[in-house]
C-alpha cells in the first residue's frame, strides 16, 4: 500500500467534506495542488474508498500518456480497472474506468457516481462539459496544479468551490519540493510574432526560436550552468525539437526527441535512457509537460515562448520534485517567459472566477531582481543585460541591499572608503527603524571582502543601528 503524506491526507478529508450531504453537499469540487505533489495519489485513495463503498467512479484525461500512469498508480492501491482508449478493447466489467475524452465522446459512457477529470484546466471544452449533462447526479472531482485558463475565464459555472491544498512556499520548507533556480537566458524578440487563439502562432515562433543565436544559446547556457545535469528541453514543435537535438550531439551531449507521435515503444525506451542517465538532455514537443514523473530531472531548459501561464508552470514543476543528492531545480529560461509571467515560483492565489471577473488580477508579476554569478544584486533594467542571472522576488530586505549597492557604486566612484557606504546604509536602516538582519550583514561583509576591504568593524556598526533602533521605538512609546 501506499502512504500519504500528511497534507494529502488532510487534502482527501477536504474534498469528502465539501461532498457530504451533511456537512457542505456541494458536488463539484475542484481541487488544486502544486505540480508535483502527488494529485495522482490523493485521488487513487479516493477512488479506493469509494469501490470499497460499491461506487463506481469513472477517471478521465486528455492523453494516453495520462491514462497508462493513472492505471499504474491505482494498481498500487489495489485497484483494477478498465480502460476507454483507441487501441483498448473496453472491460466494463470494472466498477473503475479511465478514459481519454476523445475516444470516451465517441463511445458509450459507463456508469458513475463519481466523475474525476485529470488535468481540469481542460475541462471548459465542449467534450468535458457533456460529462455533467450525462452524469446529473455524480459527484465530481476536478484536479490540477493550475486552474486558470489561457483567456481568463474561470471554472464557476463548472464546479462549486475551489479546494487549494497549499502555497507553493509551504512545500518548499517542508522538503515536498525542490527550491528553484531561475537563470535567465536570452530574449526572443516576439514584436513580430502574430498570435492564433490567444497563444503565438507555431509557425512564426518557429522561425524566430530557430535563429543560429538562439540556438547556440540554448548550448551555451547548458554547458555553463547545467552541464552534466539531466535537462528536459520544451520546444516549439518536431522541427524545432530535433533541430535542438542535433545542436546538443554536435557539441558532444546525449540527446534525444521525444513527441506525441513518437512510438510508444520508442519513447519508453527513450524515458528509461532518460532516467538511467544514458540521455542527458530530453528535449519534446507537449509531451512531457502534463503527468511526467522523473523526480531526479535536474534542469528544464524553455525554448517555447508562450502566453499560457498553465504550461509555463508545467513546464518548470518537471524539476521541482525532491531526489537524494538534488540541492535544486535549475530552470534555464531561454523563452524569455519570465517577462511574459514572472518568477516561476512564487506563491499565486487561484479564483474559481478567474481573472476577468476579478476586481483584482491575480496573476500580476511580482517585482523581481537578480543575482549574478558573483552573488552581486542586480536590479534589473533591460533584459539582455541579465543573461545568466539568478532571478529573484524582491522582499523588503532586498530592496534595502539595492539601497546600500548604491551606496556603494557611489563611494566607488566618488574614490570614498569604502565604509562611507557602510555608514549611510546605517543612517538609512536607522532612520527607517530596521535593524539589520543576518543576511544583511553577510552580504555587506562579503561585498566589501570583495572589495579587499575588512570587514571587522560591521559588528560595531550592527550594534549600534540596533541601539539607536530600540531607542526610537522606546522614544514613540513614551
Amino acid at each position: 500500500m501506499v502512504t500519504l503524506r500528511p497534507y494529502q491526507t488532510h487534502g482527501i478529508r477536504q474534498i469528502f467534506d465539501a461532498w457530504n450531504p451533511q456537512s457542505r453537499n456541494l458536488k463539484n469540487v475542484l481541487f488544486q495542488m502544486p505540480t508535483g505533489t502527488g494529485k495522482t495519489t490523493v485521488f487513487s485513495e479516493i477512488v479506493r474508498k469509494a469501490k470499497i463503498k460499491n461506487k463506481k467512479i469513472l477517471i478521465v484525461a486528455h492523453r494516453i500518456e495520462l491514462v497508462e500512469q493513472i492505471a499504474d498508480r491505482l494498481a498500487q492501491f489495489n485497484v483494477e480497472a478498465g480502460i476507454i482508449s483507441a487501441k483498448q478493447k473496453a472491460n466494463p466489467q470494472f466498477d473503475v474506468q479511465i478514459a481519454t475524452i476523445q475516444t470516451l465522446s465517441r463511445r458509450s459512457y459507463p456508469p458513475a457516481d463519481i466523475v474525476i477529470i485529470d488535468e481540469c484546466h481542460h475541462s471548459k471544452a465542449t467534450t468535458y462539459r457533456t460529462l455533467w449533462d450525462i452524469y446529473p447526479d455524480a459527484r465530481f472531482l476536478g484536479v490540477t496544479a493550475t486552474p486558470t485558463r489561457i483567456n481568463g475565464d474561470g471554472f464557476d459555472d463548472l464546479f462549486d468551490i475551489l479546494i487549494p491544498l497549499g502555497k507553493l512556499s509551504s512545500f518548499f520548507e517542508h522538503g515536498y519540493l525542490t527550491r528553484i533556480k531561475h537563470l535567465v537566458g536570452c530574449v526572443p524578440d516576439l514584436s513580430k510574432v502574430k498570435q492564433r487563439m490567444r497563444d503565438y502562432d507555431i509557425e512564426m515562433l518557429r522561425s524566430v526560436m530557430l535563429d543560429n543565436s538562439i540556438m547556440a544559446n540554448l548550448i551555451d547556457s547548458y554547458k555553463k550552468f547545467a552541464d552534466g545535469k539531466k535537462t528536459i528541453v520544451f520546444a516549439v514543435d518536431v522541427a524545432h525539437s530535433k533541430e535542438i537535438v542535433q545542436r546538443y550531439r554536435s557539441a558532444g551531449v546525449s540527446a534525444a526527441h521525444i513527441d506525441a507521435t513518437t512510438p510508444k515503444n520508442e519513447r519508453t525506451e527513450t524515458l528509461n535512457k532518460f532516467k538511467s542517465g544514458e540521455i542527458l538532455v530530453l528535449s519534446n514537443v507537449d509531451i512531457v509537460s502534463e503527468g511526467f514523473d522523473v523526480p531526479d530531472c535536474e534542469a528544464v531548459q524553455l525554448a517555447r515562448p508562450t502566453k499560457s501561464l498553465v504550461l509555463y508552470l508545467q513546464q518548470v514543476g518537471r524539476c521541482m520534485r525532491p531526489a537524494t543528492g538534488k540541492e535544486y531545480g535549475l530552470v534555464l529560461d531561454n523563452a524569455g517567459l519570465w517577462l511574459e509571467h514572472g518568477l516561476s515560483y512564487i506563491d499565486r492565489d487561484w479564483s474559481l472566477t478567474g481573472t476577468k471577473k476579478s476586481k483584482k488580477n491575480n496573476y500580476v508579476q511580482h517585482e523581481m531582481v537578480a543575482i549574478d554569478e558573483e552573488g552581486i544584486l542586480r536590479q534589473i533594467k533591460r533584459p539582455v543585460e541579465c543573461v545568466g542571472f539568478e532571478l529573484t522576488e524582491l522582499t523588503d530586505e532586498l530592496e534595502r541591499l539595492l539601497i546600500f549597492e548604491s551606496f556603494l557604486r557611489n563611494a566607488i566612484s566618488n574614490e570614498h572608503k569604502l565604509q562611507s557606504a557602510v555608514y549611510r546604509y546605517k543612517e538609512f536602516l536607522i532612520e527607517k527603524s530596521v535593524e539589520m538582519s543576518d543576511f544583511e550583514d553577510a552580504y555587506c561583509r562579503k561585498r566589501l571582502l570583495m572589495r579587499g576591504q575588512n570587514p571587522r568593524f560591521l559588528y560595531y556598526v550592527r550594534k549600534e543601528i540596533s541601539e539607536e533602533v530600540a531607542k526610537n521605538r522606546e522614544e514613540k512609546v513614551l
